[in-house]
């Protein structure tokens, strides 16, 4: 403590305690632990949601099962079924075809009933019904256009009685009515028929489609499989009285009933995974300008057999992977030879002796109802054009009798041919395609199917599980948050306890520094204040005794300041609301001899006197700084004092009648930064809590100092 002329200064520094070292017992080691902890929990927290999300192993599945069975059972039931995937048929890239399929009528009801039967020309036995969607592009506007959500499968069946009579039966092969039915993509939908003896086959939609409002049903291709045979070809060739419908509707070659056993699919040709040697057979490419050749290939089958049918399989090399059946021709017909003497019989394609529509990739089936030859000549009619150039080409040409293809290795001529590129004529009977080995369309389709049941059955696991994740998530969120709640409640009540525990030694500190300062050095003061009075009663040197007065008048002052620093030390006695009193005591003694007048209302001091402890202090130094410049340079005979209220600001004004003053920089009436240090230290206190200083001054018209602190 410093104690000069006029003025007090106190410096206290106190270092933490032992008793307050006792209050904070979290030692470094302790927060080391807790920010372990911190990078820790997410860690873990990521790894539970890990296991819970991503599971690809048995051992994951084993931690989900300890979680919960239900989600260990559906684990494994995806990895078994994951694990059948690789064992079935790739699916096959999408097959376009200017011929899509069967379109029923619109209807403005998904319930009404749409089917369509396929009449065999004789009762024959059948495996298996096969379904399939349009392909998508062009008037269908995605996979699976048109299935029907809800149908049935149903089969004429032939039952010939001991008694040699006919009876007719209707069996169910598959019933879908009950349940809607997953869209199947561009996968085939296989209905097993158990070899029974078959005259006619429906397909009836009991829930239709619906788009935009309208409801309606398209299938692509009914493929009716005998062994290795697909029969739908025959009715191709029977015409369109032997495929019905209860309604249709479309454009020629796009839509129409026929085109549900034309043989054309989204999936394109039954082809496995061996990569082929060859591209196929390819006639020499004529120039069009020259006139359009007529090549021809003939396969030689070594003996006369009974000929089922002949299927084509389009070329598709690599070099022209744009173009889907290249070289097929656009018309031509088949010749059926005994040997090579005898006039041959002519098998021509269904439709009048030319397609409509070409084939693309899909294979083209040539039904020969049992005729019988040898030699297996294909005659190119109107050959195809491909950069001004006539070319024919084949992949692969078969030759089916009694379920096996008697073509595959037979020897191969033709009118002439390219034996370059990848082309070669024994390739036309080499079991491959274009691109690949052919397979037999019964384990193709069938696992096809699978796959579609497989993938579906994948899709409603990861629904489920992932609807069970999400609660467990949730659930595990929340556990989680309401245990990181309760650290959290749990650290800030400590942290609250330890600083409420750190304001009671403060405040007792500052008790006892407050009271010693009271007892101790408030009574020194006193002391030398008596003391010089008693020394000035008895001393007759007038020099002596203005030196007196004036160690009177400084101990006196310094008392008073001391006192007013100890009442700031002391907040619980402002928190009892007594600061404006302590200001107007301070207002009674500065102004002594200066009548003040002091204006203020409960409301405002209440105001007041809830202002934190270091705004209190900066108040009072204000207030006294002011009254002091009053006493000391404004000549006033009256002061007003008064305590005020705006919005969110509490204003203390002090206005006296005294001579005023001028600022060189700024016009009267104006708030300004004040001149000289004792005002710009009004300012700078001020501002410190977000304040402000307002001068206003002239000369001959007194000054209004107003003080204006936010309430915080």
């Amino acid at each position: 403590m410093a104690i000069g002329k006029g003025n007090v200064k106190l410096e206290i520094a106190q270092p933490m305690t032992s008793a307050a070292r006792e209050r904070f017992p979290l030692t470094l080691s302790a927060w080391q632990r807790r920010a372990k902890f911190r990078k820790l929990s997410p860690c873990l927290l990521a790894v539970a949601f890990w296991c819970l999300g991503f599971p690809t192993s048995q051992g994951q599945a084993g931690v989900l099962e300890w979680l919960s069975p239900e989600l260990g059972r559906m684990e494994r039931e995806r990895m078994e079924l994951e694990a059948q995937l690789p064992g079935l048929p790739a699916a096959p890239s999408v097959h376009p075809s200017e011929r899509i399929g069967w379109h029923s009528d619109y209807l403005a009801s998904p319930e009404v009933e749409q089917w369509v039967d396929l009449r065999l020309s004789r009762p024959q036995a059948v495996d298996a019904v096969v379904l399939m969607a349009p392909p998508p592009g062009g008037s269908t506007t995605k996979a699976g256009y048109g299935f029907p959500k809800r149908f049935r499968v149903e089969a004429t069946v032939a039952d010939v009685t001991d008694e040699g009579g006919d009876e007719d039966d209707h069996v169910v092969l598959a019933d879908y009515t009950q349940s809607d039915f997953p869209n199947p993509g561009n996968l085939p939908v296989w209905v097993p028929a158990g070899g029974r003896v078959v005259k006619q086959i429906r397909v009836t939609a009991t829930r239709l489609y619906s788009e935009g409002g309208r409801s309606f049903v398209a299938l692509g291709e009914v493929m009716i499989m005998q062994g290795k045979r697909n029969l739908g070809p025959e009715l191709e060739t029977l015409g369109p009285d032997h495929v019905k419908a209860r309604s249709s509707q479309g454009t020629r070659p796009d839509w129409g009933r026929i085109n549900l056993v034309d043989g054309l699919t989204v999936l394109g040709p039954p082809l496995g995974n061996r990569a082929s040697p060859a591209a196929g057979y390819r006639s020499k490419p004529a120039s069009e300008s020259r006139g359009l050749t007529r090549p021809w290939v003939m396969v030689d089958l070594g003996e006369v057999v009974t000929i089922d049918e002949v299927r084509l399989f389009p070329a598709h090399p690599p070099a022209f992977a744009h173009s889907q059946g290249y070289g097929f021709p656009v018309r031509y017909h088949l010749e059926l030879r005994l040997d090579q003497t005898e006039l041959p019989e002519y098998l021509a394609p269904p439709q009048a002796g030319s397609y409509t529509a070409p084939p693309g990739d899909n294979v083209v089936t040539l039904v020969a109802d049992g005729r019988r030859a040898r030699f297996v000549r294909l005659n190119v009619d109107e050959p195809h054009v491909s950069n001004g150039s006539a070319v024919f080409a084949l992949a692969e040409l078969q030759v089916w009798s009694g379920g096996q293809n008697v073509a595959l290795g037979r020897p191969v001529t033709a009118s002439d041919s390219t034996e370059a590129d990848g082309w070669d004529t024994e390739a036309l009977v080499d079991g491959y395609a274009s691109v690949a080995d052919i397979v037999d369309w019964p384990d193709w389709l069938a696992g096809l199917s699978k796959r579609r049941e497989l993938e579906h059955q994948l899709a409603v696991l990861a629904v489920t599980r992932g609807r069970m994740v999400q609660q467990w998530q949730r659930a595990g969120l929340l556990t989680l948050g309401g245990l990181a709640a309760a650290v959290v409640l749990a650290m800030v009540g400590w942290s609250l306890r330890q600083r409420q525990m750190r304001r009671i030694e403060m405040e007792a500190l500052r008790q006892r520094i407050s009271q010693d300062l009271h007892d101790e050095i408030g009574s020194s003061l006193g002391s030398i204040a008596l003391i010089s009075q008693d020394a000035l009663a008895m001393t007759p040197d007038e020099a002596l005794r203005k030196e007196l007065q004036e160690i009177k008048d400084t101990a006196q002052q310094t008392l008073d300041s001391m006192r007013d620093i100890v009442r700031l030390a002391q907040s619980g006695v402002y928190g009892q609301g007594d600061l404006t009193a302590h200001l107007r005591e301070i207002a009674d003694r500065m102004l002594r001899g200066i009548p003040h007048d002091w204006t203020s209302d409960s409301v405002v001091d209440q105001a007041f006197n809830a202002l934190p402890m270091n705004q209190r202090r900066d108040l009072v130094l204000m207030f006294k700084e002011t009254l002091h410049n009053i006493m000391r340079h404004s000549h006033a005979t009256s002061v007003q004092i008064q305590l005020t209220r705006a919005g969110g600001m509490l204003e203390l004004a002090v206005r006296d009648d005294g001579c005023g003053f001028s600022h060189t920089d700024q016009k009267p009436g104006v708030s300004a930064n004040g001149s000289g240090m004792g005002l710009s230290n009004l300012q700078r206190r001020a501002a410190k809590h977000g304040g402000r200083t307002v001068i206003e001054s002239a000369p001959g018209r007194g000054t209004c100092i107003t003080f204006r602190l936010p309430l915080s």
